[in-house]
């Protein structure tokens, strides 16, 4: 199943239109006759005019008719005259053509979804329509609260309903869908391929376009090239609106470029090649495309794979659990008896000292070495045990969904490959989103959103974040088990919050230590590190960072160009943000992105780094003059250390 939400723009919804739309009444009186009879509720006339609704519900309204449910929230909206915002969240989640849910699986849907969204406490009628070839379930709610009159906006919601609907597809055995697996595609091109089970263009370009593309643009030094390897496969790019879209020939279907990939956005082209170049010859096309190169909308690869995939990981998982719930009930078992037999050989021996040792110093000797005995026999007991359970684990282990996926893979299932590489996708979007986040409120807002804490029989707390990351909050630390952008920003904030004052504890590799600081210093978080040398990195980060701030006035022509890449942010959704390089910034690596001559004349280099765009003046011409943009840069010292080859040069800058 998916979920969307209709957005009406700038435009505000009327919940008494929609409401009437949902519930399918034309009319006032309609919508005031209404009841809960079935017979009532389900339109059965065989027309065109309206939905078919199959039933409906009212939630959190004190009204049980639909009329006066809307009346009652549009007067809650009403009491919120301070918003200007939308006060209305209008939903649809749709189900492949054939599968029909129950009532209650809808309901405990709809509840799941809400819950999620924060809308629990808020009113809404939903209902499920059933006029087209897959049944949907329509959800108008009240973004209004009933008590405090706020209006709540859910943050990222597209990603919370993903989540949802995943979980009740495995929850009530539904048929499973990719959701933003495919690529993180979403809108038109996902409700076709959810819908119609037809693959989109993005979605065929991704599967068989997308690397040679990537490669000819990699090694293109002008237009030409670019469209050579775009009509290798039938396609053609070109300017639309503030971009650039890529289209079939005959101009029947487009998709944006940076929709494929951010190398192919107008701001990544024509910072490497320059203005937009049509081909030489606009009527030349290339006159046989060999067919397995042409797009033809052919069925989408069914999801029955990777359900099958999961299927196997369950089996697998529950076959390791009866096998250690086995084992263990047989070694309870085993215990009590040999525990019994050892107490029996013990009470026999003791017996047999007593009877052949009079008194003195050989018959405590005689019971000190019965009682070594025993705790020998009873100590290699438990390890034969402890060895039984340790083989069993290795044999039959527990895996997770990602390391089942990465042992398929390892074993040649292709499918799992590709759901691990769209795993890591996810993880790296997630990772950039915390690192290219400009406040620490944005930050937490974006690691927090899916915090699902799990609380140990031992009081510990386990946060999962969603690039992938994993942290425990104990008692006295709180400890990162797998490293990740978001975890390490999660560490720190809680033990910002917990640790006040005290000095932290930072363990692990240099890469990770210098991740801590750069994150504590970056948020501007109120924490000290009880090792010397991390505490001086971090002040000398914080003093950087002051002094960058107290930089009053940049050169005009500097500032002017970097004004003018920043405003063209507003039509060009993948231009990076543009600032002018710190020396703060000398650490880590990054990316050559070319270098611009300003307004004066004066040079600089450009430099991608953690989501951002580097703008470094320059000395002189000979400065960066051999480097090929795209190359890879270490920025310690001043001086870059491009990678070359199988060796590594030193040639660079100096300060």
């Amino acid at each position: 199943m998916i979920s969307k939400r209709i957005d009406r723009g700038k435009k505000t919804s009327d919940f008494d239109r929609l409401g009437r739309y949902v519930l399918e009444a034309k009319t006032d009186a309609a919508a005031i006759l209404w009841t809960r009879t079935a017979e009532y509720v389900v339109d059965l006339k065989d027309d065109s005019s309206g939905e078919k609704v199959l039933w409906y519900r009212l939630t959190n309204c004190q009204a049980d008719v639909p009329a006066m449910a809307i009346a009652e929230v549009l007067a809650t909206q009403a009491e919120n005259s301070r918003s200007q915002a939308d006060k209305t969240y209008h939903c649809v989640v749709s189900f492949p053509e054939g599968e029909v849910p129950t009532r209650a699986q809808l309901e405990d849907i709809e509840d799941a979804l809400c819950q999620a969204l924060g809308f629990q406490a808020h009113q809404r009628i939903s209902a499920v329509h059933q006029d087209t070839d897959n049944i949907h379930l329509h959800l108008a709610i009240n973004k209004v609260h009933p008590v405090t009159f706020n209006v709540h906006e859910p943050y990222r919601d597209y990603y919370i309903r993903d989540q949802v609907c995943r979980a009740m597809e495995q929850k009530h055995g539904l048929s499973l869908d990719n959701g933003m697996n495919q690529g993180q595609r979403q809108g038109k091109a996902a409700d076709m391929e959810a819908l119609s089970g037809r693959q989109s263009l993005v979605g065929w370009i991704e599967s068989n376009a997308k690397g040679d593309l990537l490669e000819a643009v990699a090694k293109a030094y002008q237009w030409e090239a670019v469209h050579a390897a775009m009509a290798e496969y039938g396609l053609v790019i070109k300017p639309r609106g503030a971009g650039l879209v890529i289209a079939l020939q005959d101009g029947s279907q487009a998709v944006k470029a940076s929709a494929v990939d951010k190398m192919l956005s107008f701001g990544a082209l024509t910072q490497r090649l320059g203005a937009y170049q049509p081909p030489q010859s606009a009527t030349e096309k290339v006159e046989r495309v060999d067919a397995r190169k042409q797009y033809s909308a052919m069925p989408k690869q069914p999801n029955a794979e990777a359900a099958q995939l999961y299927a196997a990981f369950q089996a697998a998982r529950q076959n390791a659990l009866a096998a250690r719930q086995t084992l263990r009930a047989q070694q309870r078992q085993e215990r009590l008896v040999y525990g019994d037999t050892l107490k029996q050989w013990h009470h026999g021996e003791r017996l047999k000292i007593k009877v052949s040792f009079g008194r003195g110093g050989q018959k405590r000797a005689a019971y000190q070495r019965l009682s070594q005995d025993r705790k020998h026999a009873w100590a290699s007991y438990q390890q034969k045990a402890a060895d039984e359970k340790k083989s069993l684990q290795t044999q039959q282990p527990l895996l997770t969904w990602e390391q089942y996926l990465i042992q398929s893979a390892e074993a040649g299932n292709t499918k799992a490959l590709e759901l691990l590489r769209n795993r890591k996708i996810r993880q790296e979007k997630a990772a950039e989103a915390v690192l290219s986040a400009d406040r620490l409120d944005t930050a937490r807002s974006i690691v927090y959103a899916d915090l699902k804490p799990l609380i140990k029989r031992n009081g510990h707390i386990l946060y999962r974040v969603q690039d992938g990351g994993q942290v425990t909050d104990e008692q006295n630390r709180v400890r990162v088990d797998m490293q990740t952008a978001g975890s390490v920003f999660l560490a720190l904030t809680l033990a910002s919050e917990r640790f006040t004052g005290q000095g932290l504890t930072v363990s692990g590799s240099d890469e990770f230590k210098y991740q801590v600081v750069h994150l504590a210093v970056r948020y501007g978080l109120e924490i000290q590190f009880k090792d010397a040398g991390l505490e001086q990195e971090r002040q000398r980060q914080v003093q950087a960072k002051v002094d960058s701030q107290a930089i009053a006035v940049l050169p005009a022509p500097l500032q002017a160009y970097l004004d003018a890449r920043n405003q063209l942010r507003a039509k060009v959704k993948d231009l990076l943000n543009h600032r002018v390089w710190q020396p703060q910034d000398a650490t880590g690596e990054g990316i050559y992105q070319g270098r611009r001559t300003l307004s004066d004349g004066s040079l600089v280099m450009l430099i991608e780094k953690s989501a951002e765009m580097l703008v470094k003046p320059l000395s002189s011409e000979q400065e960066a003059s051999g480097l090929k943009v795209g190359t890879r840069l270490q920025l310690e010292g001043w001086a870059y250390q491009a990678h070359r080859g199988k060796g590594v040069e030193r040639e660079g800058w100096q300060r």
